[in-house]
């Protein structure tokens, strides 16, 4: 009972930090995709990210469920107040959620004490409370992204109720539709469930299926609108917004939306680009023709400065893992965000080698492995300071193993 009075202080001391962070830092309106997003939504009932004279072009450059998450909200408010300050709201729930998440998982691989001090940790790391001030899906991309680990962990063991395969399977579609590196994360879990437990192969193939279902309609969707089943058509931009002559760890700064032409960068090595992207016709497959031209466009300079472009790869990779040096972004050198990712960080790793070599648990492997395939997969692309909640928790999780470890040293 007392452990029970000690998360619920954690969780007391977790939404007392995030509403102040909120009442100072908040973003107080919609803006970038979203804001594009939502205006064209509300002007013509049309999931569309671009607009060419009054013809709205289906949209698959940003995954639904957090557009459809921020027009829950409106529905909401009936127009009687912000509706931000719903999100908000619900971004502090779902995130104390996570806090209860994270515990949970803390506590197949540690005691109830640890278990409390990770909760502690995660409730108020700055990073993450944070992230609640912000109009982003970062906050919901955790909540999801943990719920999916718990299920995969009590899936990983004995319970394989119909109830347990349906929930993971919601939770899987949801992160699909929210994130489209999730895919990977999916693809792999499954694949390493079969190779490391052959019975649960008639369970696993069951969760593909009723994923797969889930997610079908959207799918079919992008399909009728473009002849090809996709997520996502913003992977190609992605790329090459990381691998371009302008690009560091964050990326290209600017978006090349048509409706912006006039402030594009007058550089001449992207003429070719801007000839291709004008030449695209005009219809449903504007985006996927659009993404298509960046994917080849990124594939090229990769292949003609590979030296170049495998130096910004590992400083993606070391800005992912710990911090970017050069960032461009506001108060990102604070050392109330720059300290404690570099503690934890450099902490995780030798917990990693600790654990590994103490522990030969399949779930503790299968954690480090999606950690590395996250590290890897998103610095082939960009990255930008949010991007690091994927692995964050990971993080901490490795750093209990190693204070662990030290305070067992030091009682000796």
């Amino acid at each position: 009972m007392i452990f029970d009075k000690k998360l619920k202080l954690i969780l007391f001391i977790s939404i007392f930090f995030k509403l102040i962070v909120i009442y100072f830092f908040h973003e107080k309106a919609l803006s970038d995709e979203w804001l594009t997003l939502f205006n064209n939504f509300e002007k013509n009932n049309s999931y569309s990210y671009y607009v060419f004279e009054d013809e709205y072009i289906p949209s698959s450059y940003m995954p639904p469920l957090y557009f459809f998450f921020l027009y829950f909200n409106k529905l909401l408010s009936f127009e009687v107040f912000n509706f931000l300050y719903l999100v908000y709201f619900f971004q502090i729930l779902l995130s104390t959620i996570s806090v209860i998440l994270f515990y949970k998982i803390c506590k197949n691989f540690l005691n109830t004490n640890y278990s409390l001090l990770g909760a502690l940790i995660f409730s108020i790391f700055p990073l993450i409370v944070y992230s609640n001030a912000l109009i982003s899906s970062v906050t919901l991309q955790l909540f999801l992204y943990l719920s999916f680990f718990y299920l995969y962990f009590d899936f990983y063991g004995k319970n394989q109720s119909n109830l347990n395969i349906f929930l993971l399977s919601l939770v899987s579609a949801s992160c699909l539709i929210l994130r489209g590196e999730f895919l990977i994360i999916f693809l792999f879990s499954i694949f390493y469930l079969i190779c490391t437990n052959r019975k649960k192969l008639k369970s696993s193939f069951i969760t593909v299926c009723i994923t797969l279902l889930l997610i079908s309609p959207y799918i079919i969707r992008n399909y009728i609108n473009t002849n090809k089943p996709h997520i996502v058509s913003a992977s190609g931009y992605a790329l090459w917004k990381g691998n371009n002559h302008l690009a560091e760890v964050e990326g290209f700064p600017n978006q090349l939306h048509p409706k912006n032409r006039e402030v594009w960068p007058a550089e001449p090595e992207f003429s070719d680009l801007y000839k291709k992207l004008d030449m695209i016709e005009i219809n449903k497959k504007y985006e996927t023709n659009r993404d298509e031209i960046f994917a080849n466009e990124a594939i090229k300079n990769i292949l003609l400065d590979k030296k170049r472009y495998s130096i910004l790869y590992v400083k993606k990779i070391f800005s992912y893992f710990f911090i970017d040096l050069n960032s461009s972004i506001k108060n990102y050198d604070s050392p109330a965000h720059v300290f404690p990712l570099i503690i934890f960080g450099t902490m995780s790793i030798p917990g990693i080698f600790i654990t590994l070599k103490n522990k030969k648990d399949p779930k503790i492997i299968y954690i480090f492995l999606v950690m590395i395939l996250l590290t890897l997969m998103m610095s082939i692309f960009f990255i930008l300071p949010r991007y690091k909640i994927s692995i964050l928790s990971f993080q901490i999780l490795f750093s209990l193993f190693f204070i662990k470890y030290l305070i067992s040293k030091l009682k000796k």
